[in-house]
């Protein structure tokens, strides 16, 4: 796993390893919408929950939108969305993901946090330009906002038809063995470029090439019919009393 720490925020990537999970799902699955057992995947946010040191861990039922929204101590995971903010303490927000992009976003001055899903659909229907917003209505500015952007497919291993090239623009491919590519990687730091947000960091690992340490749904569909966990994002601000 992937962590950092700044002005008491802590944010992690993790990977496949230290989990209950089995089989294809080995070991730390952490979505509950795959096919896997419930149990284990309990047991597996727990784990991550611990892992990262705080009260409650709130994830989502993402479906690849744009919508982004607001949680607190309140609020129960597996609502519908793909973004989540808050400005609550000891709440870690997670996203899940195989191959799209993990968004994690944080605003040390006002003690603001976000994590985006950012699958083709949602990178292009807007969903980091939402939970940018999302967090300025919250009070963050957009200068303050920093941002990671976690273990995907990068473009070296996202290979696409011709009949994908309409859904973004052209600056976002190039050919690679006779066969086009799509930058996914580009598209979503330049979105939060967009939205005011010059600090920016990626993690470089492609989820695809190392498919034995993250879950890679590309890797699935051509190996195990599409069948693979979910990787977790996560991010947190901890409590200063």
């Amino acid at each position: 796993m992937n962590f950092f720490a700044v002005d008491g925020i802590t944010g992690a990537f993790f990977g496949r390893d230290s989990g209950f999970s089995e089989g294809l799902f080995s070991s730390l699955n952490c979505s509950k919408f795959v096919g896997d057992d419930l149990e284990s995947v309990k047991r597996n946010l727990e784990f991550v929950r611990k892992s990262i040191g705080t009260e409650k861990l709130v994830t989502l039922n993402q479906i690849h939108s744009a919508k982004c929204i607001i949680v607190d101590e309140n609020s129960d995971s597996d609502q519908e969305a793909d973004a989540l903010v808050t400005q609550s303490e000891n709440i870690a927000l997670g996203i899940l993901t195989a191959d799209c992009v993990p968004v994690l976003l944080f605003d040390p001055m006002q003690k603001i946090i976000g994590a985006a899903h950012a699958g083709w659909k949602g990178a292009k229907g807007g969903v980091i330009q939402n939970t940018v917003e999302k967090m300025i209505s919250l009070g963050s500015n957009c200068e303050d906002i920093m941002s990671v952007i976690g273990p995907c497919v990068h473009v070296e291993s996202y290979e696409v038809g011709e009949d994908f090239l309409g859904n973004f623009p052209a600056e976002y491919f190039s050919k690679i063995n006779s066969k086009y590519h799509f930058d996914v990687v580009k598209f979503c730091r330049d979105k939060l470029k967009e939205k005011g947000n010059s600090k920016i960091s990626v993690v470089d690992i492609d989820t695809y090439k190392n498919h034995e340490k993250y879950f890679s749904f590309r890797y699935a569909r051509k190996n195990t019919n599409g069948i693979c966990g979910r990787n977790i994002s996560v991010i947190c601000i901890k409590s200063t009393s």
